[in-house]
């Protein structure tokens, strides 16, 4: 009879782990489900710092005051509510273009990011570029949007919808232009 008690005893203590160790996984289930529903970051960093390399070459640095990771996500995404800045680098690692904006959205798995609020990208050259927003596909290493834009360099300002640009923003193409305003360098 003792013996029976006390094979009782370990079946209800077994039965009473598999159920908590059940509960558990149930519990991470939620969790994640909810994480998932509710948007909710998985990871808050500060200060951060992104560097993508290329055959031992920096070839960009991105810093933002925030970084929000959602790794949960169908498609894992990273968001910079605080903006970003993004320098691109040649070869040499010297800066051959660079990239703000008041806001990013990272898809991770894509090498995809959408930049948008007040973005500016300039080049070696001084051209300034203006839109509201902006993609960067980081595998193809190109820039473009669909948005207006305006492009300022130092004898015009052309305006139109959507530009596609390396990187670097050296080669680009405005699409539809609706204005070209030439500037008259001053003679005194």
């Amino acid at each position: 009879m003792l013996q029976g008690i006390k094979n009782n005893k370990g079946i209800v203590a077994l039965v009473a782990m598999l159920f908590l160790f059940s509960s558990c996984e149930n519990e991470v289930k939620e969790v994640r489900k909810l994480a998932r529903e509710e948007r909710i970051p998985m990871e808050i960093q500060k200060d951060f710092v992104l560097e993508y390399s290329d055959s031992t070459f920096k070839r960009m640095e991105l810093t933002a005051p925030l970084a929000e990771s959602y790794p949960q996500l169908d498609q894992p995404q990273r968001e910079f509510r605080e903006g970003i800045f993004v320098r691109f680098l040649d070869n040499l690692g010297q800066e051959n273009s660079h990239l703000k904006a008041e806001y990013a959205l990272q898809l991770i798995d894509k090498d995809l990011w959408e930049a948008r609020g007040n973005v500016i990208v300039v080049n070696q050259k001084g051209e300034t570029l203006n839109t509201e927003k902006l993609f960067w596909n980081s595998r193809k290493e190109i820039i473009y949007s669909d948005e207006f834009v305006k492009l300022t360099t130092p004898t015009q300002i052309i305006e139109g919808e959507g530009f596609q640009a390396d990187q670097g923003f050296t080669e680009y193409e405005i699409n539809q232009v609706s204005g070209i305003i030439n500037i008259e360098e001053d003679a005194s």
